[in-house]
């Protein structure tokens, strides 16, 4: 029976990994690397998004003041969203202990980063306009408080492209964003740019990875022959087609991700001394130990961006019962994370990958209601996240929260629009230049948001 060629495309598809795939199918635009606009620091970027709110006042910005008021009204007025209104200040139930040459105080509930917290620059003065889950993860990930903007890494991938012409330019890594694949979508920018979701599951990397039951790699190999014969003969029809050419080149690109992403999941093929690094066989921590790990052979790989969800089923969006929930969810990143510095490091790969840790927003020093098991509830007005790497002081402050940890100090404030810019600029992007047209006009990540880059904290 005779097959079109788009019939013949659409079926072979079914095991190349559909998202994946697809995308590059749709569209004429190419993961050719390209120039930066300047010189870069770093030439990957490993981004720990860690969705529903982490409470950065009780992991690594304490607050000795909120004992003083423990359990007493707030000396002040705290803004929250008006669900139970409380003002009782809940000082951390866990103890800081100075860590590191630089001694800046990290909880208890991070053992493992507290060794390695000198490689990290500490942007404690955060704010967001966003004080609900989806859109303040909108906003930190694609740069608007709402659906159908790029995420960050497909900026990136569409600036520079990825020197891996085996994988994808952008890879996102696990779950735990409330908004779910669209915080690595690459909305209206060509869809080859959005990110490929990927497992540490050597047997399938990417869903539908493998091919249908049935397809043998000579059937396989007999079709893919077939189809791209007639890619060329409609090129050379066409010679001014550059669409198809690049549609031929990413259909070459799914074939051989097969056996690439399979060899990159693998981690079977590191030390027993690295995976046991990771924790990847422990039981709470295992799960993130594999995905930093894997975040780290893959840019080991040339993928320019890796996003790692922290999520993993826990809830960080602790309202109720922090002091049970919160040590489980520091437990599942801590080593991980950690272990990721340390590695990166030692390889000598730290100084061109940048490594980047954040939620959305943070939590308020006050309880959310007087319970016997009280939370917090959300807080956009201060919170602190990190970087570390390519690029970044090691050990280094910028900006802070009050003293009760509530609303971020006038000076060095930061927003998303200013780390989108940084990460960028660190990666030799001029966050202004990075365009794309989109409804008449030149669309950015930054967009009319006002946004610099943080040079204080660039070494």
């Amino acid at each position: 029976m005779f097959r079109t060629r788009r019939e013949a495309l659409k079926e072979v598809a079914l095991g190349f990994g559909g998202l994946a795939l697809n995308s590059m199918l749709a569209s004429g635009a190419s993961l050719t690397p390209r120039k930066p606009h300047f010189a870069p620091k770093a030439k990957n970027v490993i981004f720990l998004y860690i969705g529903g709110g982490p409470s950065t006042i009780d992991m690594f910005d304490p607050k000795p003041l909120l004992r003083k008021y423990d359990g007493k009204p707030a000396p002040f007025e705290i803004k929250g969203r008006a669900l139970n209104g409380s003002q009782q200040i809940m000082a951390s139930p866990w103890e800081f202990t100075r860590s590191g040459k630089s001694g800046r105080e990290i909880s208890n509930l991070l053992p493992h980063f507290q060794k390695v917290v000198d490689q990290v620059t500490f942007v404690r003065g955060m704010q967001t306009d966003r004080i609900d889950h989806s859109t303040a993860q909108f906003t930190f990930i694609s740069g608007r408080g709402f659906t159908g903007f790029p995420a960050i890494g497909s900026w990136v991938s569409y600036a520079l492209g990825t020197e891996n012409q085996n994988l994808p330019a952008y890879i996102a890594l696990g779950e735990g964003a409330s908004i779910g694949t669209r915080a690595h979508s690459s909305a209206w920018l060509p869809p080859v740019y959005s990110g490929t979701a990927m497992r540490a599951d050597a047997k399938a990397p990417i869903y539908n990875i493998k091919p249908p039951e049935g397809m043998t790699d000579e059937k396989q190999q007999r079709l893919i022959s077939a189809i791209q014969k007639l890619n060329r003969e409609q090129a050379a029809d066409r010679p001014l087609d550059q669409d198809l050419e690049a549609r031929i080149a990413n259909y070459e690109l799914a074939a051989k991700m097969q056996l690439a992403a399979t060899e990159v999941a693998d981690l079977s093929k590191e030390s027993v001394a690295t995976r046991e690094m990771y924790g990847v066989d422990a039981p709470v921590s295992g799960g993130f130990g594999k995905l930093c790990l894997m975040a780290r052979r893959l840019v080991e790989s040339g993928v320019r961006f890796v996003q790692v969800y922290g999520g993993g089923g826990g809830n960080w969006d602790t309202h109720s019962n922090i002091k049970g929930q919160l040590p489980g969810l520091c437990q599942y990143i801590d080593q991980g994370m950690s272990a990721l510095l340390a590695d990166l490091d030692q390889r000598g790969m730290l100084a061109e990958t940048l490594v980047v840790w954040s939620g959305e927003f943070g939590r308020l020093p006050t309880i959310e209601a007087n319970t016997a098991t009280p939370g917090r509830d959300h807080n956009p007005y201060g919170f602190g996240m990190w970087m570390a790497g390519a690029g970044v002081k090691r050990g280094f402050d910028f900006g802070a929260t009050d003293d009760l940890g509530y609303a971020a100090l006038p000076e060095n404030r930061a927003g998303h629009s200013d780390i989108h810019a940084t990460v960028q600029h660190l990666l030799g992007i001029d966050y202004q230049k990075n365009t794309f047209p989109y409804e008449g006009r030149d669309e950015s990540l930054v967009g009319i948001n006002p946004a610099r880059v943080i040079r204080e904290i660039l070494s």
